[in-house]
């Protein structure tokens, strides 16, 4: 069901959740899921009152259960949802995580995986943070602003020191 064949009190909820009444928006949302619990776009709609009302563990719930029920461009918008709640929460991983499938479906852009490698970051995962950098500059390389963040990266990696035999393949590969 699209938004323009729902109920009135529902096109309400959307309208309060527009003018910022978040409260009562996801009131009338989960009123409208108790009768539609099967309603992708319901779903993706309450997560993301939920993620504006700064509760991102459930808005996740929502968009997780959203992306299963939807296809097409609601899906993308669940997915990006579901992204976005992820970097919210400081959970960079889960977000990397859909990085290919949002790839796959076109909506994967710069700014979300540099919001994600400043969330790695935050919690000094260095590896997840240089990770979505480098995929960062493979789609946009022009961008300035992240040659200071990977000398911050690469300034805090801890050094190591590998001794052998100089002529052992392997360890040329290392060190290089």
């Amino acid at each position: 069901m699209s938004h323009e064949t729902k109920s009135q009190p529902y096109q309400q909820a959307l309208t309060l959740a527009e003018q910022g009444q978040y409260e009562q928006a996801l009131e009338m949302i989960c009123q409208y899921l108790r009768s539609y619990p099967d309603d992708g776009e319901a779903l993706n709609d309450a997560g993301t009152t939920l993620f504006c009302m700064r509760r991102g563990s459930e808005a996740i719930e929502h968009f997780e259960k959203a992306r299963g029920l939807l296809q097409g461009t609601l899906a993308q918008q669940a997915l990006w949802n579901l992204s976005e709640a992820y970097i919210q929460e400081d959970r960079p991983a889960e977000a990397y995580k859909l990085s290919d499938e949002m790839a796959q479906a076109g909506i994967l852009n710069a700014d979300v995986l540099n919001r994600t490698a400043e969330a790695f970051l935050s919690r000094d995962a260095l590896g997840g943070a240089m990770e979505c950098l480098m995929r960062s500059l493979k789609i946009s390389p022009e961008q300035e602003i992240l040659e200071p963040m990977l000398k911050v990266i690469r300034s805090r990696r801890p050094a190591a020191v590998v001794a052998g035999d100089e002529d052992d393949q392997v360890l040329r590969e290392i060190r290089d």
